[in-house]
């Protein structure tokens, strides 16, 4: 009985080994996700669909030697940005499900020179039969984003500003098919660049305008003059007068004329002295300005009208000629001691 019970604790310890050794060398692969596997330090292959690796010199990369495979991305509402990593390297599973790389907004010039700011977006899946480029990297992210902002600078850098736009679809299509083509060439004897081991579906952007000033986006609401516009400014009022009726142009030259006025006045009162002006001065009324009625702006004598030389003037008469409060107060000289 003893032997017996020794030869039951025995097949059951190898039964217990045996489930720990299946449960750690069992591998949950499939079309969503993948694992690298080397054997003698070499790479073996990736694995495809769930199985145990029961070759004990078969190992998966995981732990410190599982390799890294970042992306920049941004969050579901698309505030923030985030560098996303592909690989758990507790486990060493890669996925392979489809993500979207998007860069860091930047500046991208037309053939005119002008800025835009640029939100790129690239989908991509990692490819599994190509899975030891992207995990043989040290930078797959940074190496992915650089290229994605470099085409898209190059495409847009052969259109002027006002033609971006109407041609959007196709600076996408012809970043798409470069990316594309990177990863499997047309000649792969003399590919474009360096594949990455991707599959690249879909290459999207949208801009923004902007100024020399650095503002971005629309600017509309900011109040300006004439004289504040610069020279992105007047290339822009260039691009949207193209093919303008003539009295949609002069509403638009009246509006800036007033805007400017507008601007003289606030200045005018931030100047912290006390300054008078009519509307008629400032430009704001067309009315004539009845000089005898509104008297003159500024600290002068006023001419006194000649009088005929038929008509002696009279002590009474003389009194009464009109003298500038300013004139008689400085003829008083300096006052006196007492």
């Amino acid at each position: 009985m003893e032997i017996v019970a020794i030869v039951l604790v025995v097949l059951l310890a190898i039964l217990f080994a045996f489930l720990i050794y299946r449960s750690a060398r069992t591998y949950d692969a499939g079309s969503h996700a993948t694992f690298i596997t080397t054997k003698d330090g070499e790479f073996y292959g990736a694995l495809r669909s769930p199985i145990t690796l029961w070759n004990p010199s078969i190992k998966v990369l995981k732990d410190r030697h599982a390799p890294d495979i970042t992306f920049i991305t941004q969050d579901a509402g698309g505030q923030e940005y985030f560098e996303k990593s592909l690989v758990n390297r507790r486990t060493g599973e890669i996925s392979l499900r489809v993500n979207t790389c998007t860069p860091r907004p930047f500046i991208s010039r037309t053939i005119e020179n002008r800025q835009l700011l640029i939100n790129a977006r690239v989908t991509f899946q990692l490819d599994v039969d190509r899975i030891q480029v992207p995990t043989q990297m040290q930078a797959f992210g940074a190496t992915f984003g650089a290229r994605i902002v470099n085409l898209f600078d190059n495409a847009i850098g052969e259109y002027s500003n006002e033609q971006v736009r109407a041609n959007q679809s196709a600076i996408e299509e012809k970043v798409l098919r470069q990316l594309q083509d990177v990863e499997f060439p047309s000649d792969p004897a003399h590919p474009p660049g360096m594949p990455l081991g991707v599959r690249v579906y879909e290459a999207t952007f949208s801009y923004e305008p902007v100024s020399a000033s650095g503002v971005t986006g629309d600017v509309s609401h900011i109040a300006k003059g004439a004289l504040a516009l610069t020279h992105d400014d007047i290339d822009d009022l260039l691009d949207t007068l193209k093919e303008t009726k003539p009295e949609v142009v002069e509403t638009l030259k009246f509006m800036m004329e007033l805007q400017t006025r507008q601007n003289i006045v606030e200045l005018l009162c931030k100047s912290g002295g006390l300054v008078a002006f009519t509307a008629q001065e400032l430009g704001l009324s067309e009315r004539p300005l009845d000089r005898k009625i509104s008297g003159i702006n500024r600290m002068a004598p006023v001419a006194a009208e000649p009088i005929p030389s038929s008509a002696p003037m009279t002590a009474p008469e003389a009194e009464a000629v009109p003298t500038d409060p300013a004139t008689a107060y400085y003829s008083l000289g300096a006052p006196k001691r007492h």
